[in-house]
């Protein structure tokens, strides 16, 4: 069975992260990847009509299967960047863009769920390639 890298970090979005989990897990391994090993805090993020952003509220806990640092690339077949508030630390953790770049050098499968295009962005392998995203993350893409 070929596994799929799912990316969290403490604020990662509870449905960018566990529909992807649950529908990947019916055909793959899921590896839950992460800056350690550990319980992350997901976020759950609401849409009120008296405000002009989302309102963000605390959400499930998912363990981390999987340390950045001992991520083999080469042992996964896809790539899962979900969204929430989590990209916006994940981007500047190196061993992480490592991973990405890996996956664009490879041509294999990459998914971005909303803000995690940051992390795209951060790793420069979306230049020049068209991509879809939120609109508020469109100046990073």
């Amino acid at each position: 069975m070929s596994k799929v890298l799912i990316i969290v970090g403490d604020g990662a979005e509870v449905i960018d992260t566990m529909v992807p989990y649950y529908r990947l897990g019916e055909d793959h391994e899921t590896v839950v990847a992460a800056p350690a090993v550990r319980t992350y805090h997901m976020v759950q993020h609401h849409h009120r009509d008296d405000w002009d952003i989302t309102v963000e509220t605390p959400g499930y806990e998912i363990q981390s299967d999987i340390a950045f640092a001992d991520v083999k690339p080469d042992d996964y077949a896809g790539l899962v960047l979900p969204g929430g508030r989590a990209p916006e630390f994940l981007r500047y953790d190196n061993e992480l863009l490592h991973i990405v770049r890996h996956f664009f050098e490879e041509g294999k499968p990459v998914a971005s769920i909303c803000h995690g295009i940051e992390i795209l962005a951060a790793a420069d392998v979306i230049r020049g390639k068209r991509v879809t995203t939120i609109p508020r993350c469109q100046i990073d893409a």
